[in-house]
């Protein structure tokens, strides 16, 4: 079951007085606007408010999705068209999850199925690039799961170099094949998911947040509370944020030129986490994300308001 957080209002009147700031770079109300974006929409969870898209052609937000406490995962396909949610079983406590893949133009169910697996569920389920696949994070009963779209489970990876795969940092490759991490290591799959080997070894304490451009040539991952980048074979580690709090969940755009991602990052309870939206160009040079110190920070703000965009859990943009 998905837990919910119920933000405190002081420290959500903390996060929205200190976040004040004069409206820098592109965005509505400055001559750049989002053009230099290319378009395309942004979704991110935020609060009670569900999953809402921001439309970067206009600068206005909608309710992409309602708010759902039983939802624990969500993705969107990389041409942006199918939307698939993981959620609670009606009745089936915290053990069972229903897994459903619709079209995000009209909601047309395509497939719906209960996923197979143990004890430990709330999942967070991610679409290959050519919607013909699912893969299922590890939890503490499954290790790394390859599903068709009838929830039949191909394969089931629960280990590599006798380690086993984190339970977060799992993504797909254009070519179907699979980043998964385990520790300090960076890891992809063959196509059969019948090999791997490590892309990198990093050098830090803690790192995550791993994500990969649609072509699959760049990768970006926090570590050291800011963003770094390098190519997919391990070459060109690169910082590409700084600034005086902590930057998160980093996503490439459809074209690999931007990265959104969270800025002024605040805990808000035992569970709870916040920050605000802002996009910096993915071309390996570093940006400082502190409100008006870089004007080619973009912020991420909605038509008519003042201040980027908040959000507290997923992030994709299609």
């Amino acid at each position: 079951m998905k837990t919910r957080v119920l933000h405190l209002l002081a420290a959500l009147a903390l996060f929205l007085s200190c976040s004040k700031d004069k409206n820098n770079g592109p965005g509505p109300g400055n001559s750049g606007g989002y053009t230099p974006l290319g378009g395309g929409v942004v979704y991110y969870d935020w609060a009670n408010e569900g999953i809402l898209q921001f439309n970067l052609v206009t600068g206005l937000v909608a309710t992409s999705q309602k708010d759902d406490v039983g939802r624990n995962g969500w993705d969107i396909s990389k041409d942006g068209t199918k939307y698939l949610q993981a959620e609670d079983k009606t009745g089936g406590g915290y053990d069972k999850e229903i897994y459903t893949l619709t079209n995000l133009a009209d909601g047309t169910i395509i497939s719906r199925f209960e996923k197979e697996s143990g004890y430990a569920n709330h999942t967070f389920p991610k679409l290959s690039h050519d919607v013909r696949l699912i893969a299922v994070p590890p939890t503490f009963d499954d290790g790394l799961m390859v599903l068709d779209l009838q929830g039949r489970i191909l394969h089931n990876l629960s280990s590599f170099q006798g380690v086993k795969i984190d339970k977060g940092n799992i993504n797909w490759m254009p070519d179907n094949t699979l980043l998964f991490s385990i520790g300090k290591k960076i890891c992809r799959t063959n196509t059969a998911f019948t090999q791997a080997w490590v892309i990198k070894e990093l050098n830090f304490a803690e790192w995550g947040d791993l994500t990969v451009s649609p072509d699959g040539s760049k990768l970006a991952f926090v570590a050291g509370s800011h963003i770094w980048m390098m190519n997919i074979d391990g070459s060109n580690l690169v910082q590409v944020t700084a600034s005086s709090k902590t930057e998160v969940v980093p996503e490439f755009s459809p074209d690999g030129k931007w990265l959104v991602l969270g800025s002024e990052y605040q805990v808000t309870g035992p569970f709870g986490r916040i920050w605000r939206l802002v996009v910096v160009p993915a071309d390996g040079k570093k940006y400082n994300i502190d409100p008006g110190a870089d004007g080619n920070v973009i912020r991420l703000i909605k038509k008519g308001e003042t201040q980027p965009e908040a959000c507290d859990g997923g992030v994709c943009w299609r």
